[in-house]
């Protein structure tokens, strides 16, 4: 029946990065903050229990960030950022960030460390880095049933200003957003 009908909700989330940062949240664990890049990555030890390593050369090659929260070299919460244009695979699309914007995707904190704020403070991470790069928008996406990743998004600072809802009828997908954007 899947293929016949099916339906997901996204919800938009934005932060304003020329306006004034969050309340800081801060994880309640004592954790590194690292960006990895290709060259860090390849030195990182403890990796084996990440999923999709590989996808990670391609995404370093096309300038991708690959932002972490660690203990004693041990990845416990990641994330990804960009600005170049990124497939969202929840609703068949392509996000292609404005100059001025990055893209927080694919974050992931491993169960046995989850309710220790490690996400929303690993976000904040990012966009105090965003800021001091003169960027002025960050989004992140999150499917509507995902409810703890929508309370760790707001958490660090996100509010929502859109959904979009995609409906797949027979293999063609139907979008509708709401609230419609001008």
């Amino acid at each position: 029946m899947g293929w016949l009908f099916a339906q997901k909700i996204l919800c938009l989330f934005e932060v304003d990065l020329k306006g004034p940062a969050a309340l800081p949240c801060e994880a309640r664990l004592a954790v590194d903050y690292c960006r990895l890049d290709a060259r860090s990555w390849a030195t990182q030890r403890y990796t084996s229990h990440i999923p999709d390593r590989h996808l990670f050369a391609a995404r370093f090659a096309r300038g991708e960030q690959f932002w972490t929260a660690q203990r004693e070299d041990k990845i416990l919460s990641y994330c990804w950022a960009t600005q170049e244009p990124v497939e969202i695979g929840e609703v068949r699309c392509v996000i292609s960030p404005r100059g001025d914007e990055i893209y927080l995707y694919d974050a992931f904190t491993f169960a046995e460390y989850r309710g220790q704020s490690l996400y929303p403070a690993l976000l904040q991470q990012i966009l105090a880095a965003s800021r001091q790069q003169g960027l002025g928008r960050a989004l992140i996406f999150v499917l509507s049933d995902n409810t703890a990743s929508i309370r760790g998004v707001q958490k660090a600072g996100f509010r929502e200003f859109q959904r979009i809802t995609c409906r797949n009828i027979l293999g063609f997908a139907r979008y509708t957003y709401r609230p419609l954007l001008n």
